[in-house]
């Protein structure tokens, strides 16, 4: 039986890939000075240090097994009050309104009444939450408006004239008026036509008046018909409400209102009086696109972020085709100036690396745009989000404003793959979701860039990587072709340890589906597939992404770097070719270079040993639990031939091992009563066995743990701080005794070492 044997403290520190990811909004406290907060998509809750310039996470004690903090939907504070936060948080499984005390140094949960997901519809507008006089007031994605005067102990449904997918809730200053926004879909006339979508209240949300609106686009460019509000502003004078209308909708139905659906058709600005207790409308101050000529106005492109600072108004585009704009206005939107727009107006200070233009098809990385606000104490101190991170002015008010980006501490960067390279000067390889890969040499350091075609441009979302361990600089990985098209998707070939990169040729020719497959793949953000290399670099493997799926029907494998390829055919027990096994990764042996795996999603093993030209089933004496796709982690042991880890995030620990000669496998499960490990990977050891790294539950406590026996014998190698939210890959430093590698789906790639 294993044990835990004790405790070894560990330090950790990001591998910086800074910002990243979608940061969906921020809050600055109106009374106190230096408190700002972010949320993020998938990376919960960030505090800024003003002291050391850096961005602290409120997560790190989430763990794996309940990831709710990591997706915060809306935040408030109490005005009152500078160390009170609240924010409300989901993955729909678990959801909770979070308050802390103390400035976000404690947190605790509270049931919310209905299921959210910060990563879901409605994400970047708001803010959905508020706090006043005591009273909190919620603003949910599908089920209405909610309010609870007991800090989220109970909560009451409010009915804003039935509608259920809201985008805001605003209270005035003096509390007398309630401004709330939706999506008009219960009030729709006809189920294409949005209904009112703009309403307030003057009696604390007893009832609630629709307020006049944009009259919608009816273009066969958008699926629904109407403008949703984004966000609003006050200056004392006037109200400001920045609006979007949806274009092809390719989730959410009508609840895919703002960016979320990638496809945002038109967007207006429009002006409001609050008088004798009700919003009326004023007019329309929608700033005129520089790019557009003549009367055309529809643009691919709404408009969200809404700031009012010293009596300055700024809003900003989102999801423009080209570079997203912040214009300034200081007659009350009579007139608009440009303060951002790409490498056109205004000056961004790149430092950080992989976001210079030469990086970027040669443009600014700026997009999704949803939120902008000045510090209430510094009128030339503003923060603007964006799908690659934070940047910030200290010089607002200027004619040339200058921006940099403002990243340090914030990693919510997705990483789906981590390895550890037995030689060469690179240490860690990096497989991360939207920005591809990076290369390590030097952990604290950044990389310059992350994966790229010869010219610099970058590909994206890699599922995975393989290199013999007798060569490492020969390294082949999977991404996707970027957004802009000027990558591909496929397989990459690097012959120098990821600094440099060929695209191989694909296999074309062997059947339609195929070649549908590869016409797929050639558009920008489509999966590539899955891939793998012998132990003597002399054969790469390809199993092609259908619709998300590996296809062993479309596996295929060639011995000169892509000029030339040949099908895998799979049989099954009997020798003979069975249905096709769905969704199967394909995994070299680490020692014998003609022997390769094939292990599919409910765990049917089978193996070659003609390098990957056929593959045979082999029957399990066990059945191994499985479940949801990516919660699992495979990997063949290096040094030692036909052993295959498999830790599936349900139940134990198991190790497959292959005897080539009597073509059969024996299974051992490592874990018991419960206990389970998420990821497993190896890294250097003690007496010629390597260093066993997982995360999972081991004697019934989560944590991270390391073994030197092949698990017989567990040390926790993290405390209950050290937890990181949801956890993808697991490996260990085949040269650093003790160094860990863990990637996550929230708070980037870390490294730990031994403290002690």
């Amino acid at each position: 039986m294993y044990k835990v044997t004790g405790k070894i403290p560990y330090m950790y520190k990001n591998c910086p890939v800074p910002g990243g990811g979608y940061v969906t909004g921020f809050v600055f406290h109106p009374n106190f000075r230096n408190i700002l907060y972010a949320r993020t998509d998938i990376g919960g809750m960030y505090r800024f240090s003003f002291e050391s310039g850096s961005w602290n996470s409120l997560c790190s004690r989430v763990t794996a097994e309940d990831t709710a903090q990591t997706y915060p939907l809306s935040m408030a504070l109490d005005e009152n009050d500078p160390d009170m936060l609240f924010f409300v948080c989901g993955n729909k499984k678990n959801n909770y309104l979070t308050l802390s005390r103390d400035g976000g140094k404690t947190l605790e949960n509270k049931p919310l009444p209905c299921p959210v997901h910060g990563n879901e519809a409605g994400r970047s507008t708001g803010e959905r939450l508020a706090y006043k006089n005591g009273v909190l007031w919620f603003a949910s994605q599908s089920a209405g408006l909610f309010t609870s005067s007991d800090m989220g102990e109970e909560w009451e449904s409010v009915s804003v004239n039935g509608e259920k997918n809201l985008t805001f809730i605003r209270i005035s200053p003096d509390g007398s008026i309630m401004l709330a926004g939706t999506d008009g879909e219960v009030n729709s006339p006809d189920g294409r036509k949005r209904g009112p979508t703009l309403y307030f209240s003057a009696d604390s949300g007893k009832s609630f008046t629709p307020v006049e609106t944009p009259e919608g686009c009816d273009d066969e460019s958008c699926d629904y018909i109407g403008f949703v509000p984004q966000k609003a502003a006050f200056d004392g004078s006037y109200l400001y409400i920045t609006f979007c209308q949806s274009g092809k909708i390719r989730f959410g139905g009508m609840g895919a209102y703002s960016c979320d659906t990638g496809s945002v058709f038109d967007g207006r600005v429009y002006r409001y009086i609050i008088k004798n207790g009700a919003v009326t409308f004023d007019r329309d101050i929608t700033p005129s696109d520089p790019s557009i000529s003549g009367e055309k106005r529809r643009i691919r492109g709404g408009y969200c972020a809404c700031e009012v600072s010293d009596g300055t108004l700024y809003v900003s585009t989102v999801c423009r085709e080209s570079d997203d704009i912040i214009y300034r206005s200081c007659d009350c939107g009579e007139s608009w100036s440009i303060v951002l727009k790409g490498l056109e107006v205004g000056v961004i200070d790149w430092t950080v690396s992989y976001m210079k233009p030469k990086y970027n098809g040669g443009r600014s990385c700026i997009h999704w745009i949803s939120d902008f606000r000045v510090s209430p104490f510094n009128k030339d101190f503003a923060v603007f989000n964006t799908g690659t991170g934070i940047f910030c002015t200290e010089n607002l008010t200027s004619e040339t404003v200058r921006f940099a980006p403002l990243c340090k501490g914030l990693e919510e960067t997705v990483h789906l793959n981590v390895y550890s390279p037995p030689g060469g000067d690179i240490h860690v390889i990096d497989i991360i979701g939207d920005l591809g890969g990076f290369a390590f040499k030097d952990p604290p350091a950044e990389c310059e860039n992350s994966f790229a075609d010869p010219e610099g441009n970058r590909y994206i979302t890699c599922l995975n990587a393989d290199f013999p361990d007798n060569d490492p600089k020969y390294v082949v990985c999977t991404p996707r072709g970027n957004w802009t098209g000027k990558t591909k998707g496929g397989v990459i070939l690097s012959h120098d340890q990821c600094r440099s990169w060929t695209r191989l040729p694909s296999p074309r020719g062997f059947t339609e589906e195929a070649d549908n497959a590869l016409d797929a793949i050639s558009q920008p953000n489509t999966d590539s597939g899955w891939t793998a290399v012998s132990a003597d670099s002399k054969r790469i493997i390809w199993t092609l992404s259908c619709k998300r799926v590996f296809r062993s029907d479309m596996t295929f494998f060639t011995d000169n770097e892509g000029l030339s390829w040949k099908r895998s055919e799979f049989y099954d027990i009997n020798g003979v070719s069975p249905e096709i096994p769905a969704d199967i990764k394909i995994f070299s042996d680490r020692t014998d270079e003609n022997v390769f795996y094939g292990i599919t999603e409910d765990y049917r093993f089978f193996a070659s040993c003609d390098k990957g030209g056929s593959f045979r089933e082999i029957k399990l004496d066990i059945s191994i639990p499985h479940g949801f796709r990516i919660k699992h982690e495979i990997r063949a042991e290096s040094g030692r031939f036909g052993r295959i880890w498999i830790a599936n995030g349900i139940d134990g620990l198991y190790l497959l091992e292959f005897d080539k000669e009597s073509f059969s496998v024996r299974i051992s499960n490592l874990l018991c009563g419960g206990d389970h490990a998420r990821c497993i990977g190896f890294g250097k050891g003690e007496n010629g066995i390597p260093a066993l790294f997982t995360v999972g539950r081991i004697c019934g406590k989560y944590g991270f743990y390391r073994s030197f026996d092949y698990g017989g014998t567990w040390s926790r190698i993290n405390s209950d701080d050290q937890c990181f939210g949801d956890i993808t890959s697991v490996c260990g430093d085949p040269r650093i005794y003790g160094r860990i590698y863990v990637a996550t789906g929230t708070r980037g790639l870390l490294y730990g070492d031994e403290s002690r």
